[in-house]
């Protein structure tokens, strides 16, 4: 794109010696001949023309137009990035001006022009702050419309080699279009392929919208972008006869050295780009094996509705009429396709078929299943969160510190009460809540009552302490034999079922409940085998 520069009126222009055009050169041009080991050489007009069609005029007006357009491109990307617009934002890249001092920088390479190289790469330097700047303020002042980042601005923040290659490419055929007239058509094609603002834009908004990691991806993007098309510009410029013979004879080392520098970045830049390649192509693969291998473990009828992959977590949501496969299940078999361990989060959505969706009797109505369930509930300390209908299930929320038993004892339950079976399916919430003083006093009263029970029926047995916490609760017993707890503790693990019980057994006389004497008496002679942690006679 030409800025501020008019064709020179007359009918032979002459030769610029800033291009760099040798008397040779002219010669050889005019001839129409080249070296058998060269490229063909441009004609000196048309070297002329591209040069000054590539820099940017350093006078005040023609800058002053370059960023009015830059800042028009900028507003307009970012606008189209906020609306969530792909026309807009391709309408952005067509009147985006930063392309022909781009290729001016490549042009510079190849010529050996250190100052109009460095006042080019100023020039882009500044202009990508600008519209970073546009973006950033555009994004503060527009209020946003929805909760998440538009499509447009995220599909901007993750780049991988794949935008290199397109850069590279699109960087070729804009030199070639740039040299040859004949395909200049194709450069809004280049100004679409390769997004130069619309990055810049991007990078903005995510820095307005509080997400600086994004922005890192989308400043990324736009550095793959440069470096692939100055570095592709630049080759092609070189073998399209673009540098005169003479000047690269004289600022060979120069010349070299600086497309050296070009594709050392480009291999930094492809180093950052492939692990990010890598690992969404991983990520690809572990996704297509997790869905394949849930859903040959479904049954009939069941449909996976969504599933993700982060790490070594994989969430699914299933809509099926019957429970899904275990949790655990889920997760071995996962584990085994992709080769590592996982952790499972499944979300069940339960619906009946059409046909069966009315039950042929009535059901029961929520507020009579409400005590009774709630009751069911208490005795696990839980609470109660909702009651509903969903498609003939009956859904109920809960919340606690502690997972709610089987689903089929609710089931069992309400089937005995109501004679009237449903599936149930429950959703836990976990709450804190297990340490707390009253828990941990019903608990013990559970157990101790539980104890006491159990030690009636055993003469020889008695219990001496009961203490922990709901979490954890130990039974301590005393007696002349060793006694068999199998029964005490099954029957503790029904009443705590979220409880850790731990029996343990002293041997020694049983304790009995006696006043105290007004005279010490004294103590008994221990039995063989007994401990000095109780003593018989003591009462309690």
């Amino acid at each position: 794109m030409t800025v501020g520069l008019t064709p020179r009126p007359g009918p032979a222009r002459p030769v610029d010696p800033a291009v760099g055009v040798a008397d040779a050169d002219v010669a050889t041009a005019a001839r129409g001949r080249a070296a058998p080991w060269g490229p063909r050489l441009l004609p000196v007009d048309d070297r002329i023309s591209i040069m000054e069609a590539l820099m940017v005029a350093p006078s005040g007006s023609a800058l002053w137009r370059f960023a009015a357009l830059m800042l028009l491109s900028s507003l307009v990307a970012s606008v189209g990035l906020l609306q969530n617009s792909a026309a807009v934002v391709i309408g952005a890249m067509m009147i985006a001006p930063l392309m022909a001092p781009i290729m001016g920088v490549a042009a510079c390479l190849i010529m050996g022009w250190g100052y109009r190289l460095l006042r080019g790469l100023v020039l882009v330097a500044v202009s990508a702050l600008g519209a970073v700047a546009v973006g950033w303020v555009t994004a503060t002042l527009l209020p946003a419309t929805g909760t998440g980042l538009p499509s447009e601005v995220v599909i901007r923040s993750s780049p991988d080699i794949r935008d290199l290659l397109v850069a590279l490419g699109a960087g070729a055929v804009g030199a070639l279009a740039t040299v040859h007239k004949k395909v200049s058509v194709a450069l809004p094609g280049v100004a679409v392929a390769v997004a130069i603002v619309p990055p810049l834009g991007a990078a903005g908004v995510l820095l307005g919208r509080g997400q600086p990691e994004l922005a890192r991806g989308a400043a990324i993007l736009f550095s793959t972008n440069l470096v692939g098309i100055v570095l592709m510009a630049a080759v092609v410029f070189l073998f399209c006869g673009l540098v005169p013979r003479d000047t690269f004879r004289t600022h060979r080392r120069q010349i070299l050295t600086s497309l050296a520098m070009a594709a050392v970045s480009a291999v930094a830049v492809a180093m950052i780009l492939t692990p990010r390649f890598i690992a969404l192509t991983g990520h690809a693969r572990d996704l297509e094996i997790a869905t394949q291998t849930l859903t040959e473990m479904l049954s009939p009828g069941s449909v996976l509705s969504h599933i993700t992959a982060s790490g070594s977590t994989v969430r699914a949501d299933i809509t099926s009429p019957t429970s899904p496969p275990p949790v655990q299940k889920v997760a071995a078999s996962l584990s085994r396709a992709l080769g590592h361990p996982v952790t499972v989060q499944l979300s069940w959505i339960p619906v009946r078929d059409p046909e069966h969706s009315r039950p042929e009797t009535p059901q029961p109505p929520l507020n009579e299943l409400g005590p009774v369930i709630r009751g069911w509930l208490d005795e696990q300390s839980l609470t109660l969160q909702g009651l509903s209908y969903e498609s003939g299930t009956l859904v109920v929320s809960t919340a606690g510190p502690f997972p709610p038993k089987k689903s089929e004892d609710l089931t069992s339950l309400i089937d005995s009460r109501f004679n009237h079976r449903i599936p149930v399916s429950l959703a836990w919430t976990h709450t804190p809540g297990a340490s707390r003083s009253d828990d941990a006093q019903t608990a013990l009263d559970a157990a101790r009552t539980t104890a006491a029970a159990w030690a009636a029926k055993r003469p020889d047995t008695t219990v001496l302490s009961t203490t922990g916490t709901a979490a954890a609760i130990t039974i301590t017993l005393i007696g002349q034999t060793q006694p068999e707890v199998d029964t005490l503790r099954a029957d503790l693990q029904t009443a705590l079922p979220h409880s850790t019980i731990t029996i343990q057994w002293i041997s020694g006389g049983v304790l009995v409940v006696a006043p105290p004497m007004p005279t010490p008496t004294p103590p008994p002679t221990k039995a063989a085998g007994s401990t000095p942690v109780a003593d018989a006679a003591l009462p309690r």
